[in-house]
């Protein structure tokens, strides 16, 4: 007796293929100027190729604007671009597959601001913390947990991802405990530089942002599985509602490839990975 067994290859087949399209991959990158600059900038295209994310929440941009930054985004398969400080250095951008529903882009009393986009339903938030005072990062969490509060309560579903420039609240016991680390920011120097609160690393600008409704969910999967040394104090995060919590399929501190990223940025990626988001 013969048996058929292509329907069912198929089948299983399609199913593989349905999955893998339903998950959506998004990168937060702070990416040191531009990927260091015009140097890079090839390599580091054809990683995030490689990677094939749907959402980059790109930080430290430089001097493009939207339409210029689209045309990059091309070398890794986006077509739809936004850019907060056109033609500026540190600039905060976001990169897509598919575009924008709603595009809105924040620099007044913030030291870098936000870029906030909602894409097939959902709201992709790109930030970046004051790298100097632990105040001003207070002021503008507040900016940010105001703007999401209605979006939060009225149960959209939220994405926001970047350069936080402070350690997470769960990471609080591992951070005060790092001598070096609190040696070096009550060391430093420059005028107006102010990161640390009484001697400890402060969490309220964090708080924040967990009281408002949205979850810091790094921790959780790299404690579980991706949690590496290398990264040291965590300041690069992913935070995103709750009603998304359910659908993360992993959410890390990319170093499988340090050596390689090194010399794209002084920060490592972080890559967020969700089942079923747009359902």
């Amino acid at each position: 007796m013969k048996f058929n067994h292509l329907p069912l290859i198929l089948a299983v087949a399609g199913t593989l293929l349905s999955a893998a399209a339903e998950e959506t991959k998004i990168i937060g990158f702070n990416v040191l100027i531009g990927f260091n600059r015009a140097s890079r900038i090839e390599e580091a295209a054809r990683w995030l190729k490689e990677e094939n994310p749907d959402v980059i929440l790109f930080q430290e941009i430089a001097r493009q604007n939207s339409e210029s930054f689209a045309r990059q985004a091309k070398l890794w398969g986006h077509r739809y671009a936004a850019v907060a400080k056109p033609w500026q250095d540190y600039s905060i951008g976001l990169t897509s597959k598919r575009p924008f529903e709603l595009l809105e882009v924040r620099t007044e009393g913030m030291h870098h601001g936000y870029v906030l986009a909602k894409i097939d339903g959902v709201y992709y938030m790109s930030i970046h913390y004051s790298p100097f005072k632990y105040s001003v990062r207070i002021r503008e969490s507040e900016i940010y947990a105001k703007r999401l509060k209605p979006l939060i309560a009225a149960g959209e579903k939220v994405i926001m991802m970047g350069d936080f420039n402070n350690p997470s609240p769960y990471d609080a016991a591992q951070a005060n405990a790092n001598a070096t680390a609190l040696e070096i920011r009550r060391h430093e120097t420059r005028p107006g530089i102010e990161n640390i609160r009484d001697g400890f690393f402060d969490f309220q600008c964090m708080n924040n942002l967990l009281g408002v409704g949205l979850e810091e969910v790094c921790f959780f999967w790299m404690k579980k599985n991706n949690y590496n040394p290398h990264t040291g104090i965590r300041i690069d995060m992913a935070f995103l509602t709750k009603n998304l919590e359910p659908k993360v399929t992993g959410a890390f501190q990319d170093t499988r490839n340090r050596e390689f990223l090194e010399t794209l940025s002084d920060h490592y990626p972080v890559i967020l990975t969700l089942k079923e988001l747009h359902q």
